[in-house]
C-alpha cells in the first residue's frame, strides 16, 4: 500500500497541527514498508526521520498559506497520481479537488467556524474547503470524541465515516537531567517557581482570564511564583497585551514565544503547575505533555479536555476567573494534591502514545483504499 501524505503544517517552528503531523509521520514509519509512506513538504521543512520515509519537496518556494494552497491543489494531485498512491491523507482538514485515489482527512476541531475565536480568512477558507473535504472522504479522522460528536452534528453527512484516534506525548520532549535544567534556568535568568502555560497566544486560550486569575492566587497567597507563557503571538490578542500590560504584577509575567523542542522539555520539567483554561481545543496537547513530565494540572472543563486528562488533573469553568484563581492557589498551598496530580498524570500520559495511532491509521488508510468507510 502506497500511502500519500500532505506534510505542509511542518515547518521550522511549527506548534499544534505541525507536531502533530510530525510525529504522526515518524510513527508511520515504523508500521509502514520502507518508502510506502510518501510525504510531501515545503522547501524548508525540516527533517525528523531518514530513508524510510520518501520526501517530495515543493518545486518552488512557498512563503504564505496562499502559495502551500496552490502547491497542494494543482502540484500534488498529479504527483499522487504519478506515484499511483493508494490512499491520500491529509491531516489538516483540507484535501487537493483533483486527487483522484481514495481520502483520509483529519479534522482537530471546529474552531474556525467561530468568527470571534478565528481570523476572517481562516475562517472563510476552512469553512469551505473543509465541508467539500468532508464529502469527499473515505474516512474522517479526528482527535477526540468531543470533536466526534461536533462534527457529526455540523455535518450530519460525516456520521458513520470517522474514527477517533487520539494524540501521543512527542518522544523528542525528553526530561532534561537535572544539570541540564539547571544550566537552562541560567541561562534564561530565572530563579522563581513559575505556573506555566503553552500554546499560541490566541483567544480561543482564555489567557486574559489566566492572567486575571494569577493576579488573584498572587494578591490572597503571597506566592512566589512567576506566570510563564510559553508560544508565539497568534491573532486577535490585543486585549492579552492590554491585560498584561494593565496588570499589577506584570513585571511578573513572562511572554517567552516560541521555544525549541530542548527548552520546552526544560519549561515543563521545572514548572510547579500548569494551567490551560482553554475555551475551546479539539484534543489538548500541551496538558498532555505537563502530566508526562508530572506536572500538576489545571485545565478548562470544556470541549475535550476532560476526556483528554480524567482525573489526573483539575478542571474547572473556564470563565470563572475566581475558580482558576481558587485552583491555581490550592495545588501550590497543598504539597500532597500535587504529588496526586503528578503521579496520576504520569499514569494518564503513558496511555497516549503515536505508536497506538500510527496502528489505528494504517488500518484506517487499509479501510479507505478497499472503499470501505465502516
Amino acid at each position: 500500500m502506497r500511502v500519500a501524505f500532505m506534510g505542509r503544517s511542518i515547518r521550522p517552528g511549527a506548534t499544534g497541527v505541525g507536531r502533530y503531523a510530525t510525529n504522526l509521520v515518524l510513527a508511520l514509519a515504523r508500521h509502514l514498508p520502507a518508502r510506502s509512506l510518501n510525504v510531501f513538504l515545503t522547501r524548508d521543512a525540516p527533517r525528523r526521520w531518514n530513508g524510510e520515509v520518501h520526501e517530495l519537496r515543493a518545486p518552488f518556494a512557498t512563503p504564505n498559506e496562499y502559495a502551500r494552497a496552490f502547491w497542494e491543489q494543482t502540484f500534488v494531485p498529479v504527483q499522487t497520481r504519478a506515484l499511483g498512491c493508494d490512499v491520500y491523507h491529509s491531516p489538516n482538514y483540507i484535501v487537493p479537488t483533483a486527487v483522484t485515489c481514495p481520502v483520509v482527512v483529519t479534522v482537530h476541531d471546529l474552531a474556525y467556524l467561530r468568527r470571534n475565536l478565528h481570523r476572517l480568512t481562516s475562517h472563510v477558507y476552512l469553512s469551505a474547503l473543509t465541508a467539500f473535504a468532508l464529502r469527499r472522504a473515505q474516512v474522517v479522522v479526528v482527535v477526540s470524541e468531543h470533536t466526534r460528536r461536533e462534527v457529526e452534528a455540523r455535518y450530519p453527512h460525516a456520521a458513520g465515516r470517522t474514527e477517533v484516534v487520539y494524540e501521543g506525548v512527542d518522544p523528542a520532549l525528553a526530561p532534561p537531567s537535572p544539570r541540564g535544567l539547571a544550566e537552562f534556568r541560567r541561562r534564561i535568568g530565572l530563579d522563581d517557581p513559575y505556573v506555566l502555560f503553552v500554546g499560541t497566544q490566541e483567544p480561543r486560550k482564555n489567557l486574559v482570564r489566566l492572567v486575571r486569575a494569577y493576579e488573584r492566587t498572587v494578591d490572597r497567597t503571597g506566592l512566589p511564583h512567576r506566570l510563564v507563557l510559553v508560544g508565539p503571538r497568534g491573532w486577535k490578542i490585543d486585549d492579552l497585551d492590554a491585560a498584561v500590560e494593565r496588570s499589577p504584577v506584570r513585571e511578573r509575567i513572562a511572554r517567552v514565544g516560541y521555544a525549541s523542542d530542548a527548552d520546552l522539555a526544560c519549561w515543563y520539567a521545572g514548572a510547579d503547575l500548569f494551567v490551560y483554561p482553554s475555551l475551546q481545543e479539539g484534543f489538548g496537547l500541551p496538558p498532555l505533555e505537563a502530566m508526562a513530565f508530572g506536572v500538576p494540572t489545571v485545565v478548562s472543563n470544556r470541549a475535550s479536555l476532560p476526556e483528554v486528562v480524567g482525573d489526573a488533573g483539575l478542571a474547572v469553568d473556564p470563565c470563572d476567573v475566581e475558580g482558576i484563581a481558587g485552583a491555581m492557589a490550592g495545588v501550590l498551598a497543598d504539597r500532597d494534591l500535587a504529588a496526586r496530580l503528578a503521579e496520576a498524570g504520569r499514569r494518564r500520559a503513558a496511555a497516549f502514545t503515536w505508536d497506538e495511532a500510527a496502528r489505528r491509521h494504517v488500518a484506517i488508510y487499509e479501510r479507505a483504499a478497499r472503499g470501505n468507510a465502516a
